[in-house]
């Protein structure tokens, strides 16, 4: 088969993955939805690499709008994944600053597995690992060089976030 045709195969299969996933995270009970790398899930990872942030310090750092960090923030807040305080140097300055709660839910969005990778043996499992690590840091580098500030900080703290927790 010749390689092109191989390649949008490939890129077929990964779409159809994306969303496959987003139906399955809502349709299987046993399942427990992993921690997006998009809204609330960006701040919580955020204050879990630096904790005690200011609202602006988090725009910034995501790069989102003011107002949304702020809305995002108080989704969290609401579901007592985040608290605010103010700041002892500024008064002005609510700081904010993850809770057991939060950082419970940090720590388990990475340890559940899902269901449907139990089909691959474990030479599959190893095969698959190298695969998307050689996929995933030519991505990076695509990004890299299209932005390098376009969200790269993020990307980088879910993979460091990630691998933290297999180092321990």
């Amino acid at each position: 088969m010749e390689r092109k045709i191989k390649s949008e195969l490939i890129a077929g299969k990964l779409a159809e993955y994306e969303q496959l996933t987003k139906i399955y995270d809502d349709i299987v009970q046993d399942v427990k939805p992993r921690l997006t790398v998009e809204g609330q899930g960006k701040v919580l990872l955020a204050l879990a690499d630096e904790d005690h942030l200011s609202q602006s310090q988090i725009s910034s750092r995501l790069e989102i709008s003011p107002q949304s960090t702020g809305e995002f923030v108080s989704k969290l807040a609401k579901r007592d994944l985040v608290s605010l305080s103010k700041s002892e140097k500024d008064r002005r300055i609510n700081l904010v600053s993850l809770t057991t709660k939060g950082r419970e839910e940090i720590e388990s969005s990475f340890q559940e597995v899902p269901k449907f990778i139990t089909v691959l043996s474990n030479e599959e499992m190893d095969q698959f690992n190298r695969l998307m690590t050689k996929i995933i840091a030519a991505m990076y580098e695509d990004i890299d060089k299209a932005n390098p500030t376009l969200g790269v900080k993020f990307h980088k703290l879910l993979a460091n976030r990630y691998l933290k927790q297999y180092k321990k």
